[in-house]
């Protein structure tokens, strides 16, 4: 009697935290999309709290139909399998993550040219993640009055005026020089952003060791691309995302790693 009243107790815990934990996930790929673009982030955050809830509300007859699968020899290679798959995924995911980390903690090196990544305006003003970048990069420049910058990002569809002009301007407001920024507005993705940047820094004359001002998550594709635009010394300038896009943005660019490590772009 006690020993079912215990696997009952913890039955019931069980499901409450599955349920909290889903409910956790689902907001935390739904609160993103009221300020910024839907992603395979949110997707994948939604997802995961669907199913938790959906665990939680039906544990009773999920145990049941797993129990019932067990017994059958297809059921159990194919519980296996899912679980084997599980654990690679899970195992992958921290790997690259560790990575991510890593490329984010690169010590930016002395006198550096900074390069900061473009992102989405809101009109002809910085988005909040660009705006962060920015701030980055302007306490890099008042702390290095030798270094110079390249704000990199063209114009989109949608957009008053280049994401380039519009740093520009924002870091021209934090009190940066006008001479000190130089203009890359022809770029539509991260590894443009980087490749064009290395033309501006070969044309200008600029220092060759740079230091890439971009959000936590994004530092190690930019260092990929950093590399393949032929930069050697590359350092990170890593912006604050606030919590409630942190975790999208994070698998988003986990995705996008394992996609380069696969496809090559």
């Amino acid at each position: 009697m006690h020993r079912t009243l215990d696997q009952y107790r913890r039955q019931i815990l069980l499901r409450m935290v599955a349920g909290a934990a889903g409910l956790f996930l689902l907001a935390w790929g739904v609160i993103p999309l009221y300020s910024s673009r839907f992603h395979i982030g949110c997707l994948v955050l939604m997802l995961a709290g669907l199913l938790l809830l959906g665990a939680a509300l039906l544990y009773p007859a999920l145990a049941r139909g797993i129990r019932r699968l067990w017994k059958r020899r297809a059921g159990r290679i194919t519980l296996s399998g899912i679980g084997a798959a599980a654990c690679l995924l899970t195992l992958l995911f921290l790997t690259v993550s560790g990575v991510m980390t890593a490329a984010a903690c690169a010590p930016p090196p002395e006198g550096a040219t900074v390069v900061v990544l473009g992102a989405a305006l809101r009109g002809e003003q910085p988005s909040r993640m660009l705006a962060e970048r920015l701030k980055t990069a302007a306490a890099y420049l008042r702390d290095h009055p030798e270094s110079s910058c390249v704000v990199s990002g063209g114009q989109n569809d949608d957009e008053i005026i280049s994401e380039a002009e519009a740093m520009k301007r924002y870091l021209v407001g934090l009190g940066i020089e006008e001479s000190r920024i130089y203009l890359e507005d022809r770029s539509t993705n991260t590894e443009e952003n980087l490749r064009m940047s290395r033309d501006v820094v070969e044309r200008e004359g600029l220092p060759d060791a740079v230091v890439v001002a971009t959000q936590e998550f994004h530092q190690l594709r930019a260092r990929i691309h950093a590399e393949e635009a032929g930069f050697e010394e590359i350092g990170a300038l890593a912006a604050r995302t606030p919590w409630y896009l942190f975790g999208g943005y994070w698998i988003r660019d986990f995705a996008g790693v394992c996609r380069y490590l696969v496809l090559g772009y």
